[in-house]
């Protein structure tokens, strides 16, 4: 009677095991499948995402009209040693953007500081405080000379500064398709 509850109980340990390894795989396969069926944020519609087809990282965006627009290219090692290499820095930051952008949460960039730093930052209006973070600048780095040169597509035109402190305001509302209140 011992041996049959000893080969039963194995026979049943080892049923347990091949169902577990089999819900395991399962498991992987259909994790590997869904990964790689998901669609990029470029091919799911407008919005900020991070180009990595181009020779240096790219934040790009997409417009309602499926055209894209680089906006940020990624060149700095400086912040590698920190763990944020230009991939990983344009894609945290497009990342950020778009949920700015998704928020309703952008609709100016501008500069200021943020623990002690010079950071590129938005705005919720003209003359308003720096509120969320965009991207870090390097230690001594021109922060409102960044900002202007920083955005792709912005090339030949100018931000706007207030006249008390000159800090560079660029809007970006009507460029996101964003109504201007």
């Amino acid at each position: 009677m011992s041996q049959i509850i000893q080969s039963t109980s194995k026979d049943l340990v080892m049923n347990i095991k091949q169902i577990l390894v089999s819900l395991v795989a399962g498991v992987v396969a259909f994790g590997a499948t869904a990964s790689m069926s998901q669609p990029t944020q470029a091919q799911s519609g407008r919005g900020f995402y991070c180009d990595t087809e181009t020779r240096k990282p790219m934040t790009v965006y997409q417009n309602g009209r499926g055209a894209t627009e680089p906006w940020i290219r990624w060149t700095s090692n400086y912040f590698r040693n920190a763990g944020y290499d230009p991939l990983t820095r344009c894609q945290e930051v497009s990342e950020r953007l778009e949920t700015y952008r998704r928020n309703k949460q952008l609709r100016f960039v501008t500069t200021g500081e943020m623990n002690g730093q010079n950071v590129i930052c938005t705005a919720n209006r003209f003359n308003g405080q720096c509120e969320e973070l965009i991207l870090t600048l390097k230690p001594n780095e021109n922060p409102d000379r960044a900002l202007t040169n920083l955005f792709d597509w912005r090339s030949g035109s100018a931000a706007s500064a207030n006249g008390r402190n000159k800090r560079p305001y660029i809007d970006v509302r009507e460029h996101l398709g964003i109504r201007r209140e």
